[in-house]
Parts: structure tokens; C-alpha cells; sequence
């Protein structure tokens, strides 16, 4: 049975926005011992941005 919601076909800007709007989720999740770790708020976001894009279709040049 093939997964319904991993069928994403977000645009750049569309991820960019779940990104903004979940801005104070991914910087809680990445403050540790009570101090901001910058690294772990980007690897947050680049794996939220991997994931959301993963399943676009490749366009030709």
C-alpha cells in the first residue's frame, strides 16, 4: 500500500514558509542547557526541508 502523506509537491517557497511559521518550535528544539546550539537549529531545518522536498519531481532543463 503506498503512503498518502509522504506525496508532498511543495514549492521552495511553500517549505520556506512552514519553516518561518514553525520558527519557534525549531529553535526550542534546538536550545540546549538553555543556550541556542545554531548547528542543531540547521541540521532541524535542513532535515524538515529534505523531507518535505523529497518526493518533487525532478524538472528538465
Amino acid at each position: 500500500m503506498k503512503n498518502k502523506f509522504n506525496n508532498y509537491s511543495l514549492s521552495n517557497k511553500e517549505i520556506e514558509k512552514i519553516l518561518k511559521d514553525f520558527q519557534f518550535y525549531i529553535r526550542r528544539a534546538a536550545t540546549i542547557n538553555g543556550k541556542l546550539d545554531e548547528d542543531c537549529e540547521q541540521k532541524i531545518r535542513i532535515a524538515i526541508f529534505r523531507k518535505l522536498s523529497k518526493n518533487r519531481k525532478k524538472q528538465k532543463n
